[in-house]
């Protein structure tokens, strides 16, 4: 009996000689940052990732389009923010509200803050899900939510 437990502990240590030699190749880089972002809410849904931090590109928009003041392009262009695990128990509709700096010339539309060299005298109009206007810092009209996922259609021009 006691052959087999000795040969048990032999074969035990020889595995952990192959395990070390195996660690001591292991090279450690450094000099990158990890960042861990995220919050705990107490809604009916959460923002899906990738509706976070967004990049709307706007297409290019020639001047004689906006000769005066409140024009608008008429170039719209489609977005969405998803949600996610939504629980209709919780809350039944959902709307959103964009917080940023108002144009001083036109009231409810986002200011271009794209400093020195860019169009003067132009602001960008955002519109909620039901195709209206949306004015900064005003909620806007609701959606109906489904338990799970969601999107809300949004536009700007």
């Amino acid at each position: 009996m006691k052959k087999p437990v000795l040969a048990l502990m032999v074969s035990a240590i020889a595995f952990g000689g192959m395990l070390s030699t195996a660690q001591a190749d292991t090279t450690t880089v450094t000099g990158g940052t990890v960042n861990f972002v995220g919050q705990v809410v107490d809604a009916a849904c959460s923002v899906s990732a990738d509706s976070v931090d967004q990049t709307v590109t706007l297409g290019q928009v020639r001047a004689s389009k906006l000769t005066e003041a409140g024009m608008v392009a008429n170039q719209k262009e489609d977005f969405t923010i998803k949600l996610e695990d939504c629980d209709t128990q919780t809350s039944q509709n959902a709307a959103v509200i964009f917080n940023g700096q108002q144009d001083a010339n036109q009231p409810g539309s986002l200011a271009n803050t794209a400093g020195a060299g860019s169009a003067t005298n132009v602001a960008l109009q955002l519109y909620g899900p039901d195709g209206q206007a949306l004015n900064i810092g005003e909620s806007s009209s609701t959606v109906t939510l489904n338990d799970g996922e969601n999107v809300i259609p949004l536009s700007v021009d």
